[in-house]
């Protein structure tokens, strides 16, 4: 064969073998996208969606990895493990100061959650008692200081008698019937009453709504009191949320080493109002109306304590019956 014709022939051959390729390419570039679904986000650039908040309000440690990062699709959770409207509540079911495992105590009852928090001290909170006097409920309160009416077992110099607290119209009603029998509520989950549960807590919120008895210029009538203490005063401490002394209302803390009060200028009597203390590590702050008035620091190494509503003796404002009455409306604790 000529070398001219053989030439020619070698060009036609590269032109049909690149226009092959060329060809070949251009079938692939029109055939549809076989790579599975969701493999869109690895795809630098592409928004993986807003990220997800912790409790805190910040950005979790758990988020995904941003786009364009090492393995970016492998670091985006399936949709199947997205957290749910709900799961943000669930997430700020515990105080920053402490998980609820931990401030539990042992035998504590648990009871149905209400919506919605304290009114002292925000914050995301789990409740754990909410006690609303619909009945008096005995396997939680005991309604006197360990023997019933008796003159051996006084608190605020009366004997505490079952026969002076009643349940009225959603209210635990605690009167004096004489100026030697007082009354009193308890959740000592120690003291010795068969079938009674009780209440302790070592941190959190309790707080409750009450009216005590009285006029804007003659005082607080008697000697009621809304508390809490431990097993072995004075190292376990006592917090005296409420206590009405000499008519003026007070907040007092006593333990083996100190004995911070305040007292409060205004009108208390005669109207309901909240109480509350928050009690953390060495630190309770007490909240009155939902507003922070006190905060001391502590020396119970926050031992359990348990809650005492009661009233007792004032000579100078001594009220006999149902007018010198404290009404508790509801008793609440959160952690």
């Amino acid at each position: 064969m000529p070398q001219a014709t053989a030439r020619l022939l070698q060009v036609l051959c590269c032109v049909l073998v690149v226009a092959g390729l060329s060809g070949s390419a251009m079938l692939q570039a029109g055939q549809p996208d076989a790579s599975p679904p969701g493999q869109e986000a690895s795809v630098a650039g592409t928004d993986p969606g807003p990220a997800l908040s912790d409790s805190t309000g910040g950005t979790g440690a758990e988020q995904p990895a941003a786009p364009g990062g090492p393995d970016a699709s492998a670091a985006q959770p399936p949709a199947a493990e997205q957290p749910s409207a709900e799961e943000p509540a669930k997430a700020q079911e515990a105080p920053a100061d402490g998980p609820v495992s931990e401030a539990l105590v042992k035998g504590t009852p648990v009871v149905a959650s209400k919506e919605g928090g304290p009114l002292g001290p925000p914050g995301a909170w789990k409740l754990v008692l909410d006690e609303e006097f619909d009945t008096l409920n005995t396997s939680l309160w005991t309604p006197y200081w360990f023997r019933d009416c008796h003159p051996g077992s006084t608190k605020n110099g009366v004997k505490t008698c079952s026969s002076n607290v009643k349940v009225e119209n959603g209210n635990a009603v605690l009167q004096l019937s004489d100026a030697e029998s007082g009354a009193l509520l308890s959740t000592n989950p120690k003291d010795g009453v068969p079938g009674h549960v009780g209440f302790q807590y070592t941190t959190g919120y309790v707080e409750a709504r009450i009216y005590f008895p009285g006029t804007c210029s003659g005082g607080i009538y008697n000697w009621p009191a809304w508390w809490t203490t431990g097993q072995k005063f004075p190292a376990t401490g006592e917090i005296d949320i409420a206590e009405p002394l000499a008519g003026t209302m007070t907040t007092v803390y006593h333990s083996a080493d100190r004995d911070p009060a305040k007292w409060f200028i205004g009108c208390w009597a005669g109207g309901y109002h909240t109480y509350g203390v928050h009690r953390k590590a060495g630190v309770n702050d007490v909240y009155f109306d939902g507003k922070l008035e006190f905060s001391y620091p502590t020396s119970d190494g926050n031992a359990p304590h348990y809650l005492l509503l009661n009233v007792g003796i004032n000579p100078d404002k001594l009220v006999l019956g149902k007018t010198g009455a404290i009404k508790v409306d509801w008793v609440r604790a959160w952690q």
